[in-house]
């Protein structure tokens, strides 16, 4: 089954969304990209891995939420399946000790036309 996707604005009602998933989400190890966007005095400043749990369950009830209330107005919620974040991404230009998360899939994915492009994250 073919899927058709578009966008060609930003001002055009909302039909169709994907809205992530907080499970298994992971801390990225800290490396230059990633170290000047955790403020000093956070708790994650210096943590990599599994997140708390307790986190994960609060954010997945915000992102049930949030897929509720668009259901409500009509738009089309598309979740994805939980991954195990907690595995290294290597290629041949860099490597990481995790991935990070799925529950804000516009940061890697964009829509622009019929296309989705995959960009990289920092």
């Amino acid at each position: 089954m073919t899927k058709i996707v578009n966008s060609w604005n930003d001002f055009d009602p909302l039909k169709h969304v994907i809205v992530g998933r907080a499970d298994h989400s992971c801390v990225p190890p800290e490396e230059p990209a990633t170290s000047e966007k955790v403020p000093i005095d956070s708790p994650m400043r210096g943590m990599w891995g599994p997140r708390p749990l307790e986190t994960v369950a609060k954010a997945n009830i915000q992102l049930d939420n949030l897929a509720k209330v668009l259901e409500e107005r009509g738009v089309k919620v598309d979740r994805p399946s939980p991954l195990q974040w907690n595995q290294p991404v290597i290629t041949p230009d860099f490597r990481t000790g995790s991935m990070m998360t799925c529950m804000p899939p516009r940061d890697t994915l964009l829509t622009i036309g019929n296309e989705i492009i995959e960009a990289a994250m920092s």
